[in-house]
């Protein structure tokens, strides 16, 4: 029917241009990944991506792939902010969760009421610490504007995106 199966993570995956629709009876219902309403998102862009790259897993040391949120512009809490990324979401829209379907090891990890999304090894199950990923110079995620070519690739996000979590931005 035109699904794609990823070897590494070893599920199967649809593009974003095939209607979700015709997969329905075999995808979860974005409901119960996403149980929040409009007025629990603190960050809204409509300028975003998927950055993703590979790093060693912090448990395993597998090489995965990785992602983030990144936003070249958007509003947090209201306030108008250029170029940060997200760690540490904690809810998301349902069109977000259903552009992020691709990343399947990028899901729901933490005790039920602390849950937040993270990337997870296909290897060992475990799930990475987004915070490790984000907040020193050295770190995957901090300046994606000054990774060396090729290092990070940058996947568009159609529409606005609505969800909640940290922000984190590179100190000049």
């Amino acid at each position: 029917m035109g699904a794609h199966w990823d070897g590494d993570s070893k599920r199967w995956y649809i593009d974003l241009d095939q209607p979700a629709a015709n997969f329905e009876r075999w995808l979860p219902d974005a409901r119960e990944v996403v149980v929040h309403d409009d007025e629990t998102f603190t960050i809204v862009s409509s300028h975003a991506y998927v950055a993703s790259a590979t790093t060693p897993c912090q448990r395993c040391a597998s090489n995965i792939e990785v992602i983030c949120i990144q936003c070249e512009s958007g509003t947090a809490s209201g306030e108008p902010l250029t170029r940060f990324t997200l760690s540490n979401i904690w809810a998301m829209d349902v069109e977000l969760a259903r552009q992020l379907r691709p990343w399947s090891n990028f899901r729901e990890a933490g005790e039920t009421g602390d849950q937040v999304f993270a990337n997870h090894c296909p290897h060992c199950g475990a799930p990475q610490d987004d915070l490790y990923f984000h907040t020193e110079p050295d770190e995957l995620f901090f300046d994606i504007s000054s990774a060396p070519p090729g290092s990070i690739r940058l996947t568009a996000l159609a529409g606005t995106v609505r969800l909640s979590g940290e922000e984190h931005f590179q100190v000049d």
